[in-house]
């Protein structure tokens, strides 16, 4: 004779309750479209486990919404009637062989009718100590797992845990990165208003607007640092919005070449250009321009005087589209090359006359990555270096427009 344990749903305090409902929505996952990595998850599940159905289900207040499901067309399921609000009270799996013959559940609407449950086994995900779902598998006919399974399923759902986990910090740091924005830059903007007038009431030539000059050169510098280390901090948290959308690279490298043609005279520096008539990419026009700016200043700060720096462009035997920037300056060593990419790292050029932040080329990589591209660079000390940009083709639609 089967002995079935008293139901207990997620009976917990207003307070905390209150409390597990604001995380839960802080994590911003109800109502979203798919993802690919809690999609894996439940693929993982119901095959490791052999059942047809595996789901994410988020608890809400009136109802468990699936983040994520395999075998079910179903959204989402009433709370009065949702396993998975049984099952978030258990400490570990919460297992139903056959819902049919189970008293707790055998007049339940999905067990009588559609989905016709019969067997449910559910992982509680906490975070923070406070239960958000389960990681479930549900199956039509009476069913037990055996140990192995178990675990899988604890793994699969510490796995999910983790990932909402991460979806937590990045929210905390995407508000972080908009309250910076407003604390940092606004007196910023003031330091630099107030010396730029200052710049309007000295002598030219004087002590005085030396200083003053070097007040407003180091705010501009600061202001740089700003923006760059908030777009760095905005693309990592995954919080840097793309427009992407078909991008004609040959008028926005001629455009980068031009705005660039003064620093480069100052250093009598040779800027060359080989384009196609057309070339069109997959990017974000803004942020792709900022990439090439960073890429080609620093070619034309880091190249000896009299130099000569390349601008060139072209296609793929994949159809992708490429734009290389190439001097002939003294080269990187492979050690070098491997702290490159690195934030705040200037390779020994601290304490040079160059001045920089050494977040671009961080920042470019990643916003190029972002766009679903990657950057390449090849170098030979005393031969110079060449930076590859590679952008994921556009249709063939889009570049007809």
């Amino acid at each position: 004779m089967n002995n079935f344990a008293p139901l207990t749903r997620c009976s917990t305090s207003l307070d905390s309750e209150a409390q597990r409902l604001a995380l839960l929505h802080s994590m911003a996952l109800l109502d979203t479209p798919a993802e690919t990595a809690f999609d894996a998850i439940t693929r993982l599940a119901a095959q490791v486990t052999g059942r047809p159905i595996a789901l994410i289900g988020l608890v809400d207040a009136e109802r468990t919404w699936f983040k994520s499901r395999v075998g079910l067309d179903a959204t989402e399921s009433p709370n009065d009637i949702s396993f998975c609000h049984a099952a978030i009270a258990s400490d570990d799996i919460f297992e139903v062989s056959d819902a049919q013959a189970d008293p707790r559940f055998n007049d339940n609407p999905l067990v009588t009718g559609e989905p016709h449950v019969r067997f449910y086994a559910g992982m509680p995900l906490r975070v923070a100590g406070l239960p958000m779902g389960t990681m479930c598998v549900v199956d039509h006919q009476p069913h037990q797992l055996d140990d192995a399974q178990r675990e899988a399923l604890r793994q699969l759902g510490q796995l999910t845990v983790e990932l909402m986990e991460r979806r937590l910090a990045s929210r905390a740091k995407t508000e972080f990165i908009g309250h910076m924005n407003h604390e940092m830059r606004t007196p910023m903007n003031a330091i630099l208003g107030f010396g730029q007038l200052l710049q309007l009431e000295v002598r030219p030539g004087s002590r005085e607007a030396t200083h003053v000059r070097h007040i407003v050169d180091a705010g501009h510098h600061l202001l740089e640092l700003i923006d760059e280390s908030l777009d760095l901090m905005r693309v990592e948290a995954g919080a840097m919005h793309l427009a992407l959308q078909s991008v004609d690279l040959v008028p926005m490298l001629t455009d980068v070449a031009a705005l660039l043609q003064p620093m480069a005279e100052r250093r009598h520096i040779t800027l060359h250009l080989a384009l196609p008539h057309a070339l069109f990419a997959n990017g974000d026009p803004r942020r792709a321009k900022q990439v090439m700016l960073n890429l080609t200043s620093n070619a034309i700060k880091y190249s000896r005087e009299g130099s000569q720096i390349h601008l060139s462009a072209g296609t793929a035997s994949d159809g992708s589209s490429w734009a290389a920037v190439k001097d002939d300056g003294a080269g990187l060593t492979a050690e070098q090359i491997g702290r490159l990419f690195k934030p705040f790292e200037r390779l020994g050029q601290e304490h040079s006359h160059v001045q920089g932040t050494g977040l671009g080329l961080a920042l470019s990589v990643r916003l190029i990555e972002a766009m679903g591209g990657h950057i390449a660079v090849s170098s030979e000390t005393g031969q110079g270096t060449m930076f590859t940009v590679t952008w994921r083709p556009c249709e063939s639609d889009q570049a007809a427009h």
